[in-house]
């Protein structure tokens, strides 16, 4: 029952929302609709709250009203969620003023203690009416809701100041001000956020589309790419999530890696019989100008692992301390090989100098 539920609300949300911003949005106005439909009542049905008037019993009737034909709009898909919000927020302010310039005017004296209660419970609405929209960071609304209390405020002082309880109105107008601030800078830094947001998910777009694969797919090609180490379990999971056309690239690109690999491990076996395969493959690394650390990670080894190869490599090849390793490999290949190192023969990172040289990078730590 729980797990319907569930998939019902996930369901409701997706026709409703876009994003994390909408979600958030969305349940804020529900909460907001479902307490003026279930609130409104209150006074001009049951009468539990509020005074027994004919005109404000018709107010509440109209905030009432205008609450449930948004909600079936919205429903039905006829009003989007930001703009059912603002016909939301935005009458039922005009209304809540509406009501504190009609307390001021019908004011006595007999009446002014329950009046000033209502004036208070009535700003008290209004303030939270500016909070719902401001946390919802619905627009235009907070500016029209603060801009409809202040005038009404106004209003109800020049009709009777005395029903005005001047304190808790300056506190209440103080927080209001400080609220539709809040809701300024906090519009123009999501504004700022969505801007990026939507930059970045156009050039993953491009990129997924560039490459004719999804993003779970690009994903698993860089993990597969960047991994350290073998983990079967964990590269099915990742293959899973290719299509066959990206598995038959990646085993035509690793037949090619390794024919290429076994060529560069050959020529460098010709070259140094002495030296055992793994020796060979850090000689090789070594001369793509590769730190012991950056070694290490490419073979999946420690780096005490690397650095005891290398110092077997040292001691099979004669090298005394003072001879730096790269040097001498690159020196002696050379001198086997002539001045021009073949193109195919190209195993380090330096590259090849305009005049196609070797070019003699040296290596720091190697």
């Amino acid at each position: 029952m729980f797990t319907d539920l569930k998939a019902r609300v996930h369901s409701f949300l997706a026709k409703h929302c876009s994003d994390r911003k909408d979600e958030m949005q969305l349940m804020v106005y529900l909460t907001y609709q479902v307490l003026v439909i279930l609130g409104m009542p209150m006074h001009f049905a049951f009468r539990i709250i509020g005074q027994e008037d004919f005109c404000l019993k018709a107010i509440s009737i109209g905030i009432w009203l205008t609450a449930v034909v948004v909600f079936i709009l919205f429903l039905s898909k006829r009003l989007r969620l930001p703009k059912a919000f603002f016909w939301l927020a935005v009458p039922f302010q005009f209304f809540e003023c509406v009501r504190i310039v009609y307390l001021a005017a019908m004011t006595s004296p007999a009446w002014l203690i329950a009046h000033q209660k209502l004036v208070v419970i009535n700003e008290l609405l209004s303030y939270c009416n500016l909070v719902g929209v401001c946390v919802a960071l619905v627009p235009l609304a907070p500016t029209l809701i603060l801009v409809m209390y202040l005038v009404s405020i106004g209003v109800a002082y020049v009709i009777c100041p005395s029903v005005m309880v001047n304190q808790f109105v300056l506190l209440t107008s103080y927080y209001m001000v400080g609220i539709w601030v809040y809701f300024l800078i906090t519009r123009r830094l999501v504004s700022s956020t969505a801007r990026d947001m939507k930059g970045y998910k156009q050039f993953q777009d491009s990129v997924l589309d560039m490459f004719h694969m999804g993003k779970a797919e690009l994903v698993s090609i860089i993990q597969l790419c960047r991994g350290a180490g073998r983990r079967d379990e964990m590269y099915g999971k990742m293959l899973a999530n290719l299509s066959e056309q990206t598995c038959y690239n990646l085993i035509a690109i690793g037949a090619y890696l390794q024919n290429e690999r076994r060529d560069q491990a050959t020529d460098l076996a010709a070259e140094f019989p002495q030296l055992t395969p793994s020796e060979l493959e850090v000689v090789r690394l070594i001369l793509k100008d590769m730190t012991l650390k950056e070694i290490a990670v490419a073979t999946g080894k420690s780096l005490s692992n690397v650095g005891t190869v290398r110092g077997n490599i040292r001691k099979k090849l004669g090298l005394s301390p003072e001879d730096n390793l790269r040097d001498w490999l690159l020196a002696e290949l050379k001198s086997k090989t002539g001045s021009r190192f073949p193109m195919s023969n190209l195993l380090f990172r330096g590259g090849v100098n305009d005049g196609g040289e070797v070019r003699l990078d040296r290596a720091a730590g190697t």
